[in-house]
Order: C-alpha cells, then structure tokens, then sequence
C-alpha cells in the first residue's frame, strides 16, 4: 500500500513510462486518460505489482485497493461526482458501451497477439529490460498463448486476425468520421476506452499491419489519437524521456 496515504487520494499502480509510450498496458493508458478528462487529482505509483484482480493497473484509495479500469471508473464518478457522459443520450450511451466492449474484449486481444506472439522477439526493447528478464517474459508468453486460446482468438491463423483487427479499427473509423471525438465535439468515457487501445497501435507498433490501417487506411483514428494526446497528455514528452520533441 502507498507510504502515508492521503484521504481521498487516487494512488494509481500501473507500470513505468518507456520510451514509446507513457504505459504499456491499454488500460492503464485508458485509465489515466479518464482521470485527465475528469480532472481527477492521481500519483502514479510505478512498479509491477498486481493488485486485488491480480491485474494491473489498479488504484488505492483511502485505504482499499480496487482493481478493473470500468470498475474503478464507475468508482470514482461515484465517489468525484464526475459524469463524462452527461450529455449523451440513453441510445448514445449504448454505442458507447458496445465500442467499449468492441475494443476491450476483442479488439485487445488482437493487439496482444501481435505484441506478444508474432512479435515477441521486440519486448525486450519495448518494455526496455535486460536480456535477463526475458526469462520470466518467455513465461508469461506461455500464459498469454493459453489465455489467447481460451478467449478463442488465438484458435485463428495470423490472415483471419489480421482480417478481425481490420473489421473493428474499420468500424471505428466509420463511426467516428469526421467528428472530433466518438460521439461528438467532446469526449467522453468511450474515448478513453478506444485510445487506451489504439494509443498502443499508433506509438508502439511502427510497421505493423495495425499501424498501417491507423495511419494509412483510416488517418482519422491517427488525427483522434493524436487529438487526445494533445489535449490530455501534454506530459508525454517528459513521461517517455522524449523532450526533443
């Protein structure tokens, strides 16, 4: 648990900065990104630790640890008084669920075929640790490989991934057309949910069949990546160490 932990205070455990990104985890990326958009005060607590859920990220507020990004989420509008979905509608609000869903539970997973199977060989450099500690990534890539299975994406060859992927960043893309956010002029909880994931497409996957449909294909996802970063993560620079930029 943090050090002398303040009341009403998010201490948010998530992993360290690397150089491509603020945080390797889709959702802990998704995370952060509400709690800016909520103007929610938070200290990263950087570390690999797993919390409640044996996942990561998770927070820590007076005292109990909570685990689950929705889950945390609906927490802390609760708790904040926060609502980034005020103004939608009771039928704008179920697209944004089914988006949510969409990327969280597919789309993701997609993702994590690419990063931790067909490209294993880069993780050592993405997550910038010595060769040492491929010793215990080649242990988690057995479990990814056995959770890629039960989730029953990795039962697919590398063309009908590549085919799925393209059928939801495509839908994505569609959707949000020439809008500025999801469901309109201002974000809401489903933007911090899709960039959570395509901000790992657009920043750690250079040269992959992903980046080229996020940036080739459908330049808007680029632009609304790129358009939330500015917005949000105006740290970015000094969080991945890239302050040449």
């Amino acid at each position: 648990m943090a050090a002398s932990a303040a009341a009403d205070k998010v201490y948010f455990h998530v992993t360290p900065p690397v150089k491509a990104i603020p945080c390797l985890t889709p959702f802990g990326m998704k995370l952060q990104t509400y709690l800016r958009m909520a103007d929610i005060p938070y200290e990263p607590v950087y570390g690999r630790s797993m919390g409640p859920k044996g996942k990561i990220p998770w927070i820590e507020y007076n005292g109990e640890a909570m685990g689950d990004s929705g889950l945390i989420m609906e927490f802390l509008n609760r708790e904040k008084g926060v609502d980034l979905n005020r103004t939608l509608s009771d039928a704008d609000k179920a697209v944004s669920r089914a988006f949510t869903k969409m990327v969280e539970e597919n789309t993701y997973w997609g993702l994590t075929q690419y990063r931790w199977i067909d490209n294993y060989d880069k993780l050592q450099e993405l997550f910038e640790v010595p060769w040492i500690a491929m010793i215990f990534l080649r242990h988690a890539k057995g479990n990814v490989k056995q959770k890629l299975m039960a989730h029953g994406i990795g039962r697919h060859s590398r063309e009908q991934i590549e085919g799925i992927m393209e059928k939801d960043l495509k839908a994505i893309s569609t959707f949000l057309g020439t809008k500025p956010y999801l469901m309109g002029d201002e974000p809401t909880e489903v933007d911090a949910a899709v960039f959570g994931q395509l901000s790992e497409i657009v920043w750690t996957a250079p040269g992959s069949y992903l980046h080229r449909i996020v940036t080739v294909d459908c330049p808007n996802l680029q632009a609304y990546c790129s358009r939330i970063k500015d917005r949000y993560w105006s740290d970015w620079d000094q969080l991945t160490g890239n302050t040449n930029h």
